[in-house]
């Protein structure tokens, strides 16, 4: 199956129209963070589906596509990479109270820019 949306397609479109991604950002009210996101498939970046979905649905109008169509492309590609992620198990003999979570709360994603 060949899939007319891909992220690689949509940043070539958006180029084309002459869009960069701080307007989208500006007009969206979504970080470039995430839009570049859309565009590389770094699925990584969302903190969950329901983010991905509705920033690509306001990134495909942004373009004059149709969101549906476009989210559908994108939607088997983040399918695809949810499949392969290892699901997360806890460790045994970790507890809350030895302080051995204290360094999750510090924990920031690598290249995810700082919270202002």
């Amino acid at each position: 199956m060949t899939y007319r949306y891909r992220g690689k397609s949509l940043k070539e479109l958006r180029v084309e129209k002459n869009l960069n991604l701080r307007r989208l950002s500006e007009e969206t009210r979504i970080t470039t963070w995430y839009l570049a996101g859309i565009e590389e498939e770094r699925f990584d970046r969302f903190p969950g589906k329901f983010y991905f979905k509705s920033f690509t649905r306001q990134y495909a109008r942004l373009l004059g596509l149709d969101p549906t169509e476009v989210l559908s492309d994108l939607q088997s590609a983040y399918d695809a990479w949810e499949e392969k992620r290892q699901p997360v198990t806890p460790t045994e003999g970790v507890s809350i109270g030895d302080g051995s979570l204290l360094g999750l709360l510090h924990f920031r994603p690598k290249g995810r820019p700082p919270e202002v």
